[in-house]
């Protein structure tokens, strides 16, 4: 009977790999989704063991994690040749992490219990939960596309209003003023940048992506400046950041320091054609604004 538990492990094992493999490559699993997704195949595995009453097969089952951390490590260090160890890329303080929650999973829930799946009164408490989360998704995510349709309308229409760009200029500059180090044409450049970024994404969906970001870790864009970032950056640093990439642009021209191409140093920052002509707009709207 342990022989047959024993390959049965290393057969699931296998099948763990595969499983992980193909989730990963297809839906880009965070670290926190990797571990996830293992335990829930333990849980799966546990839940029809212990259905057939085979429960020998639940005692040490985060074995079958041990096994599938080696059989990983063997293919990436000779099928690969990777260095599996590398630390730069956290792998092996991945997949301990993933060993030791396969642990404490299988000594102190599945061996405590002697049915895993749930009974009849387990899943009416389990589908009303189900049922409360559907609706608050559901409603959530009209929410945002409402919001994001409202936002678009707003951009679409933002280099017609001049009057709500040179009030978004004043609040900017009381609240920002002191952070912008840059002078001259390109401080406008910046506060104009500034706006229509806010503009498109105001602070209510920064602060959604902040809160997101908490627990996928996938990369967004960050700041009031909204720069692409594997890190959370506030609004001030989104904006020093924005700085030193036109002070490093305008040191490679041969211009002056006060003579700019607004057009080249958006392009520098990944702008696009259309987004470029807007931003151009309210930055001829702040420069003929300061000379009245």
């Amino acid at each position: 009977m342990e022989f047959l538990v024993f390959i049965s492990y290393v057969f699931f094992s296998f099948l763990l790999f595969l499983f992980l493999n193909f989730f990963t490559k297809k839906f880009h699993l965070t670290k926190i989704e990797y571990v996830l997704f293992t335990n829930i195949f333990l849980v799966f595995l546990a839940g029809i063991a212990s259905y057939f009453r085979f429960s020998i097969f639940c005692d040490d089952l985060f074995i079958i994690v041990v096994f599938e951390f080696l059989i990983r490590m063997v293919c990436t260090t000779y099928l690969l040749e990777k260095d599996f160890f590398a630390k730069e890329e956290g792998v092996l303080q991945l997949y301990l992490c993933n060993v030791v929650v396969a642990y404490l999973l299988n000594q102190l829930i599945i061996r405590q219990v002697d049915m895993v799946f749930l009974d009849a009164e387990q899943l009416k408490f389990l589908l009303w939960v189900f049922i409360i989360l559907f609706f608050y998704n559901f409603f959530y995510k009209k929410k945002e596309l409402s919001l994001t349709k409202e936002a678009i309308s707003k951009r679409l229409e933002l280099s017609d209003k001049k009057q709500y760009i040179i009030t978004q200029y004043a609040k900017m500059k009381q609240k920002y003023g002191k952070n912008i180090h840059v002078k001259d044409d390109m401080r406008f450049l910046i506060y104009a940048l500034m706006i229509y970024e806010n503009y498109k994404r105001p602070s209510i969906f920064r602060q959604i992506d902040y809160f997101r970001y908490q627990f996928d870790h996938i990369p967004k864009k960050q700041g009031i400046m909204q720069v692409d970032s594997k890190k959370i950056l506030s609004d001030v640093e989104s904006i020093e950041f924005i700085e030193k990439k036109f002070e490093k642009s305008q040191e490679k021209k041969k211009t002056k320091k006060n003579v700019i191409n607004s057009s080249s140093l958006l392009k520098n920052i990944g702008k696009n054609k259309e987004e470029i002509v807007q931003i151009e707009k309210v930055y001829q709207y702040l420069k003929e604004f300061s000379e009245l």
